[in-house]
């Protein structure tokens, strides 16, 4: 994962770490697959994507990014943290090569993004994200 971070709370170190490394984990994730994404994601998750806005909870967002459109790789620019509590707020522009025909050679998409972890006695777990489409990509 590529970042540059910038925090706007007074967060401890050892939070802003653990919030980071759970972006990290999610990078990982989303090449990983379904378990994977779904271990990382709190039980009422829920998840806006995709061209029209289309909301899924956990499983069904986790299912619809593996199947529909399979990530080989995956990093996060301008990385910025905010938390409050236990609960952090996180912003980047995402840059994923997804394979959508397994016979063409992998696509970039690039998406502002924005996550919302809850930090749980596991961890740091997603509650909430939102994906947009850089159009076009920068």
């Amino acid at each position: 994962m590529t970042t540059t971070t910038s925090t706007t709370s007074t967060a401890p170190t050892g939070t802003i770490e653990a919030v980071e490394q759970a972006e990290a984990a999610w990078l990982v994730a989303l090449t990983e697959g379904e378990e994977a994404m779904t271990a990382l994601m709190l039980a009422d998750f829920r998840g806006v994507h995709g061209p029209v806005g289309k909301i899924d909870d956990g499983k069904a967002f986790a299912h619809f990014t593996w199947t529909r459109r399979r990530h080989v790789f995956a990093k996060a620019e301008n990385l910025s943290i905010t938390v409050h509590g236990t609960t952090a707020i996180t912003t980047c522009l995402q840059e994923m090569h997804i394979i959508f025909d397994e016979n063409l050679p992998p696509f970039p998409v690039q998406e502002a993004v924005t996550r919302v972890w809850e930090e749980t006695a596991e961890g740091w777990r997603l509650a909430h994200l939102h994906q947009a489409k850089r159009m076009p990509p920068a």
